[in-house]
């Protein structure tokens, strides 16, 4: 069974996602509509062949460094040219809800399973209307947050934002197909199939997971993941971890919406190689690092948006409070308790709990955008919030000290460097709108750190 055992160890295979048409095509560019795959608030209106171009980067930085790459529409596809009708019959069955309009066995196709049914828009002459695909079912190349794979196997995600709650589904299809996957990938839990009600969703994400070590997982809840979703994958990954691997599994505090509508955990900290980690400033505290940039720069500067708002007479409804960012950072740790996750201490920050428990050095804390050249230096923050918003922390690490980062953040790839990590820059212009390097890489098997 292949396991993930860090998040900076030797990567030695990934799953990709290619799907780049559909990141900027075949959208309408509409605000308010998000349930539907074919509305989107946020159109870059990118060249897709240059977008192409510029993915492509990715799978190959992964080969060059002899990591196994698999790519989820190539396996479907593959999959779905020699199947029998009874295992596209039971495809269907998987993947369309009862009472929704579906293909047939006979037309069934990958641009289905990726783009729903129908695969396009058209226009129905016999009823005068515009039939839209029912759902997307792989809507973004960010593979990270529909699965993840731990010290004890692998959790199918349950996904929060409406629109992508049918990409687990498809990509639980890869590891079950596809020969090789399914030799060396053990789902241990599928977050879907829970038959409790809560009276919060369960909802359990990617991208706010990370395997920081082997004996630790630290998981964001807010935004995406939900604290129901936090408590239920903390109680899988415990009962199902019968050498006793993992030792401390905890929650860190993420704002919820509107602060972004991207909010995981990977895009706030990560880590490029042992004892080192990539963190935005101004979001996490210390009680250990006493010049650390300071959070309350970010809310006075939050405040003072509102309050110039506010003088100018603007709608104040989309604008971001300073409290959804108050809390952010703090970590709660649990222990097994039996099978049973138990709160063990709560943390001012999640860094203060690595900075104690030694893995993480003091000296080993790189900032996006670098350090402040004085206290309260606001042009800092500004320029450290745009570098943030192309994805400066979203690195992602093939193995100790080597990472993928995006271009474009000049400030951020520099601090990197200066702590000795090599870094490969990733053509952006057209991919750092949304998500970056991490989001879009899904580690199926990776040593300790």
């Amino acid at each position: 069974m292949w396991t993930v055992n860090s998040e900076s160890g030797d990567l030695h295979a990934v799953l990709l996602q290619e799907s780049i048409e559909q990141f900027w095509e075949k959208r309408l560019p509409f605000v308010g509509i998000e349930s539907s795959h074919y509305y989107l608030a946020r159109c870059p209106h990118a060249s897709f062949e240059e977008g192409r171009k510029s993915w492509s980067e990715l799978p190959r930085y992964l080969k060059d460094e002899g990591v196994q790459v698999f790519e989820l529409t190539s396996i479907l596809r593959k999959f779905l040219e020699k199947s029998t009708i009874q295992e596209k019959r039971n495809i269907i069955e998987k993947i369309w809800m009862k009472g929704s309009t579906k293909p047939s066995v006979e037309e069934l196709s990958v641009e289905h399973l990726t783009l729903g049914y129908p695969s396009k828009p058209y226009y129905d002459a016999e009823k005068d209307r515009i039939v839209l695909p029912d759902f997307t079912r792989v809507a973004w190349p960010y593979p990270r947050d529909t699965s993840f794979t731990s010290q004890v196997g692998t959790v199918i995600c349950a996904m929060r934002r409406y629109s992508r709650r049918y990409e687990p589904n498809v990509v639980k299809l890869a590891y079950e197909y596809d020969e090789v996957l399914n030799r060396n990938i053990e789902i241990i839990w599928d977050a879907n199939t829970s038959r409790e009600r809560y009276t919060e969703p369960l909802c359990i994400e990617g991208g706010d997971t990370h395997i920081i070590d082997d004996e630790t997982v630290a998981i964001g809840v807010g935004q995406r993941s939900t604290f129901t979703g936090f408590i239920e994958t903390a109680k899988k990954l415990f009962e199902n971890d019968h050498d006793e691997k993992i030792r401390y599994i905890c929650a860190v505090s993420n704002p919820d919406y509107p602060a972004v509508d991207y909010m995981h955990l990977d895009v706030v900290i990560n880590y490029p190689n042992r004892r080192k980690a990539l963190v935005m400033p101004y979001y996490f505290e210390s009680e250990i690092v006493k010049d650390i940039p300071k959070k309350k720069l970010l809310l006075k500067t939050l405040e003072a948006v509102r309050t110039k708002s506010e003088e100018d007479d603007r709608p104040m409804d989309p604008l971001v409070h300073p409290n959804d960012f108050k809390e952010a950072g703090r970590c709660s740790v649990y222990i097994k308790d039996g099978k049973e996750p138990k709160l063990l201490r709560r943390e001012l920050s999640l860094l203060d709990f690595l900075l104690k428990e030694g893995k993480l050095d003091k000296d080993g804390i790189i900032f996006v955008g670098g350090v402040p050249e004085a206290e309260n230096d606001v042009e800092h923050l500004l320029k450290v919030l745009m570098e943030q918003a192309r994805g400066a922390s979203n690195i992602f690490t093939i193995k100790p000290g080597v990472v993928i980062a995006y271009k474009r953040n000049k400030l951020t790839n520099e601090a990197l460097r200066e702590h000795g990590i090599k870094v490969k820059e990733w053509d952006d212009c057209y991919l750092d709108m949304l998500g970056g390097p991490h989001c879009s890489t899904n580690p199926l098997s990776r040593d300790g750190c």
